[in-house]
């Protein structure tokens, strides 16, 4: 790998990782559905200029029906769910929990499309669950009934995330890429437009939410995917999933840093066994006593 494919790698881990951050600023004095209506608007227009600056179809008369399923659960539902739970749980505890997308992913696809469940992917649900519930029972203090429900609004999310994935992988196979995420992330803004309270617009809001809020959009949604993109044209689909073990890392550095979140035996144990199970479902590391495929 080139030391610019790891450079990107290492920016778009940074990216997605920060947007726990961004929504832990913001949430509190906007709200989710202001954050998430922010951001899908914010990250859906740089997206579409992209495609029309660099000339791509937005192939919305033969695949807008699928657009509309993954805009509403696979955009505006998850964001919404992170957003509610970040009023909560710190951005620590939140990143970790959505490194748990792939374990839901192969669930969903070995009862969906009969992907069968190998001793990897087996290996990476058990220590995922494993990895939770050190996560969540090894602190300094218990944690309460709305933490946990926290938590669970955040797996509910990663849920969401999982059974998209295989609803692309059936649905929309040769839809553009660039294009699902721009057209889904303009629907999520208009599904949550309704809901969404107006009246914060004049509201006195510290300018710290709302410049979290447009980076959420701009930086950690629009550039985010366009960097990902690039990323698998230049590694392909299955290294570039190696951003995944990388979120969650920066989502607790991005946390200690800037928010004082504590670093504890448990969520450090909790995020490197959720890690070694991700990568296990993933394909990205193989049980040592396991031979190759021929």
């Amino acid at each position: 790998m080139r030391p610019a494919d790891l450079a990107r790698l290492a920016a778009l881990g940074a990216l997605w990782g920060a947007s726990y951050l961004f929504m832990r600023l913001a949430v509190p004095h906007v709200g989710a559905e202001w954050v998430v209506e922010g951001r899908t608007l914010a990250g859906g227009l740089v997206l579409a200029a992209f495609i029309v600056l660099t000339r791509r179809s937005f192939a919305l008369r033969r695949h807008w029906r699928g657009y509309l399923v993954i805009g509403l659960v696979g955009v505006a539902a998850p964001f919404w769910l992170i957003g509610t739970s970040v009023r909560t749980i710190d951005a620590s505890t939140a990143a970790i929990l959505n490194t748990t997308s792939p374990i839901f992913s192969a669930i969903v696809a070995s009862i969906w499309i009969r992907d069968r469940l190998t001793v990897e992917k087996l290996s990476g649900i058990a220590l995922s669950i494993a990895g939770i519930a050190i996560l969540l029972g090894w602190t300094p203090r218990p944690m309460s009934a709305g933490e946990l429900f926290a938590c669970l609004l955040t797996l509910l999310a990663c849920a969401c995330y999982g059974w998209v994935s295989v609803f692309t992988k059936v649905h929309l196979k040769e839809a553009p890429s660039s294009a699902l995420s721009a057209v889904s992330c303009l629907v999520a803004a208009g599904a949550l437009a309704p809901f969404t309270p107006w009246s914060v617009l004049t509201a006195p809001v510290p300018v710290h939410a709302w410049a979290s809020v447009a980076a959420l959009g701009v930086f950690s949604t629009g550039a985010a995917f366009i960097l990902y993109y690039r990323l698998i044209a230049d590694l392909g689909p299955v290294k570039a999933l190696m951003v995944t073990l990388l979120i969650p890392v920066f989502g607790i550095f991005w946390g200690v840093l800037l928010l004082g979140e504590p670093v504890t035996p448990g969520r450090l144990a909790g995020c490197a066994i959720v890690l070694a199970g991700c990568a296990l479902a993933l394909g990205l590391v193989r049980l040592p006593f396991r031979r190759p495929a021929a």
